[in-house]
């Protein structure tokens, strides 16, 4: 046994020691070895001697139960016990006796520190046998002997179990050290997720995928070729078909599993967490569990690199809140004629006060439940390849405020144009239902240019807001309702109308193609500012043709607008407020401006 002890055996080899040895001491045919169980207070079986290799039946023997008498003696008088004739004696079990033919039997406990830890059995074959008191002091003394090697071979066991931990608990720790000294230095240098998914990777020495909430791989970390992208699908949150379930309940800081799916393409289980930010969740990211499993640590790594990218992101997205603070402070300034073309915070933006510029208002029509989007947003849609420089935009007490900046290379009324399409085309976009009113100014040269036109697009807006049709977005610029935005600005629809009524009689009463056509020519001969060869142009007929239809119009409207100009003016008020209504029709642009 001390040398057992020295040679450092494993408890299943010192167990076939004490039942050999107490076997051959007294003679027996077969020795046991039973343990307490402390929380069930019974006996197991863990090894035997016989002569044939028993263990496996021994190992599921249960002793101690109700009816046990042979060994509840033992455990409560802490002495040995002998049955000469089991077959006779009623403290055993007999039919446990009779399977194995056991007639005679001694048992004896198992003692450290005084109290029971187990038990030997010691029975011999059909034949009784008297155990002689040397038999049983012998037994006695070799089991309290093997109580203490058994308990001593258990305490070193634990104790290299403790080591064990201990080393893998350091090892996890100076991982854990290394790990977070690289996601730090991450984090600290303002890397992109591209750097964290090959970090992640590195660490992990596993292929790693970040996506967005959209499902979309951003990045993929890994070893280089295409043995990432086979390993990590970058469709495999798509693909696989327990994925989305797995996202809707997995909650912030936890992980989730997927499963190989190999008729899908899926051969490895991938790990999820998610990367949520207080705005709400930012994405995912997946590992794939090639060259072994992930461990407890893999576990934190992911998480924690989740944190990062989550600051990372916070910390990007307070950087633009903050730049964008600081660029709507100054478009309200520079509306409300604050700013100067020396102010710093234009100089510390980039932004060149000189430019030509359209203040543009955006803003719903009575009644609609359209939601505009942030002056960010607006700024970024309205900004484009062609622009001299970025759009500005802040939100107003009742509208959105666009400052929009033009191409150097355009005159002004082509560079009208530009805007009108270029406005029309996000505001469509924003209200496919036609819920919004939009209003360009003037073109504004300068910084000082700008308070006036900001002027301008709020009498167009409220004149669009009041005169324009019903259905379709209101697109009007300063130049479509000219002076008259004074008077549709504070007028009302039915006011207006019947104004136009009784300047234009039975030609806004009575509409035919023959009025269509006055009016339609009337409308161009006035943008033009009465001049007769730039309105046959653009209507591609003859001068004589619109001097003409002038005269025609003289007669049925007693309005002599080549020659008078209060006739003039009451035709600009009354066409204009056709042009607001949608009935009159739109000039054609020229050519330049379409370009």
């Amino acid at each position: 046994m001390a040398a057992a002890l020295a040679e450092e055996r494993d408890l299943e080899s010192i167990f076939h020691l004490v039942v050999g040895t107490l076997s051959s001491l007294t003679g027996a045919d077969r020795c046991s070895l039973h343990l307490l169980e402390r929380d069930t207070g019974l006996f197991r079986g863990h090894a035997a001697h016989a002569a044939r290799n028993i263990d496996v039946e021994v190992r599921q023997l249960v002793s101690g139960m109700q009816g046990d008498e042979f060994t509840r003696e033992i455990l409560s008088t802490r002495e040995p016990v002998m049955v000469s004739d089991t077959t006779t004696d009623p403290r055993t079990v007999r039919a446990a006796m009779q399977k194995w033919r056991a007639r005679s039997v001694l048992g004896v406990p198992m003692l450290l520190r005084g109290e029971v830890i187990g038990m030997v059995c010691l029975d011999t074959e059909d034949e009784p046998k008297e155990f002689s008191q040397l038999d049983q002091d012998l037994a006695v003394s070799y089991a309290e002997f093997a109580a203490t090697a058994i308990n001593q071979v258990e305490l070193t066991i634990k104790l290299r179990e403790s080591l064990h931990t201990q080393s893998r608990q350091l090892e996890m720790l100076q991982r854990a050290r290394q790990m977070e000294g690289h996601l730090a230095d991450i984090l600290l240098e303002g890397n992109g997720i591209r750097q964290v998914a090959q970090t992640i990777s590195r660490l992990l020495s596993k292929p790693c995928g970040v996506f967005d909430d959209t499902l979309r791989c951003v990045a993929v970390g890994g070893p280089p070729g295409p043995a990432t992208t086979a390993r990590l699908r970058e469709s495999v949150l798509t693909d696989h078909s327990g994925a989305r379930a797995a996202m809707d309940t997995l909650k912030s800081g936890g992980i989730a599993t997927l499963e190989p799916q190999p008729h899908l393409g899926i051969f490895h289980r991938h790990l999820i967490t998610p990367i949520d930010m207080s705005t709400g969740r930012y994405g995912y990211i997946v590992v794939a569990e090639t060259g072994g499993r992930c461990g407890t640590l893999d576990e934190v790594i992911m998480r924690r690199a989740a944190h990062n990218i989550s600051l990372e992101r916070s910390r990007n997205q307070m950087e633009t809140d903050l730049e964008w603070h600081l660029v709507e402070s100054f478009t309200n300034s520079l509306l409300r004629g604050t700013a100067s073309d020396s102010d710093p915070l234009a100089q510390s933006l980039g932004i060149d006060p000189l430019e030509r510029r359209f203040v543009c208002l955006i803003a719903p029509r009575v009644g609609s439940i359209d939601v505009l989007p942030t002056p960010h947003v607006l700024a970024q849609i309205l900004t484009e390849s062609a622009s001299p420089s970025a759009a500005l935009a802040a939100n107003l007490e009742s509208a959105l405020a666009a400052v929009v900046p033009v191409p150097h290379d355009l005159d002004s009324r082509a560079a009208t144009a530009w805007v009108r399409r270029r406005i029309a085309n996000v505001a469509t976009a924003l209200s496919p239902s036609g819920g919004l009113c939009v209003a360009i100014s003037s073109l504004a040269v300068g910084v000082a240019g700008v308070p006036r036109s900001y002027r301008e697009a709020r009498q167009v807006l409220r004149c669009a807001q009041i005169h324009t049709g019903e259905t379709g977005v209101a697109v009007v610029t300063t130049e479509d309702v000219g002076a008259a935005r004074l008077m549709l600005a504070s007028a009302s629809r039915e006011e207006a109308l019947q104004y136009v009524r009784d300047a234009f009689g039975e030609l806004a009463d009575h509409r035919s193609d023959r009025s269509n056509e006055l009016l339609s020519t009337l409308d161009t001969f006035l943008l033009r500012g009465r001049n007769v060869r730039e309105c046959a142009e653009d209507l591609a007929v003859h001068p004589n043709t619109v001097r003409y239809r002038l005269s025609t119009i003289e007669e049925l409207t007693d309005l002599a607008v080549v020659s008078d100009d209060t006739d003039y003016m009451t035709a600009q008020m009354a066409m204009a407020v056709l042009r607001m209504n949608a009935i009159a029709v739109t000039p054609k642009p020229d050519a330049s401006a379409a370009n």
